[in-house]
């Protein structure tokens, strides 16, 4: 069995390889990525992967039998890039797509909420099994406000009812 992983190259892709090579052999691992010299590291078989491209995308895909679909980091296209992914993954035969969501993607109020969850919908569509991960924050989307946190004494945020202004 085939697993691919979109994005191998970005933070949560490359964790994602890492933690595949513990369970299954190499061999059957794919790295998705835009720019492959930039996954020589991974240790498993790169592949040229570009959410724009829905024609390489097919032939990328070919051979695949899962697919973790790390959702795009462009907002205001993360969609329609994510259903060409779909698309293409339907095309090529995948089995199961597993797809990195948002918590609470079909109520919450987040603008980034409204993509992943037309996302959702397609996968839920398509006719491909699916898994969808509605993942939470991720704490490294902090690090770039540690610096003014640790000089200003307080790290501020605007959790529960808290407001800034």
């Amino acid at each position: 069995m085939k697993i691919a992983v979109t994005g191998a190259t970005g933070h949560l892709g490359t964790f994602v390889v890492k933690e595949l090579k513990k369970r299954v052999p190499n061999e059957n691992i794919v790295a998705l990525v835009r720019t492959p010299e930039k996954a020589s590291a991974l240790g498993v078989e790169v592949r040229a992967f570009d959410y724009n491209k829905p024609d390489v995308m097919t032939e990328a895909l070919a051979g695949i039998d899962r697919l973790v679909l790390i959702s795009s980091n462009e907002i205001g296209l993360r969609a329609s890039q994510h259903f060409n992914v779909i698309e293409a993954a339907g095309k090529a035969g995948v089995e199961w797509i597993v797809y990195t969501s948002l918590l609470h993607a079909d109520s919450s109020t987040l603008n980034l909420a409204g993509e992943h969850k037309a996302t959702e919908e397609a996968l839920k569509a398509s006719g491909i099994g699916y898994t969808i991960l509605r993942n939470g924050w991720y704490t490294e989307n902090y690090t770039g406000s540690i610096g003014g946190a640790l000089a200003g004494g307080a790290f501020i945020g605007s959790a529960g009812n808290g407001k800034i202004s």
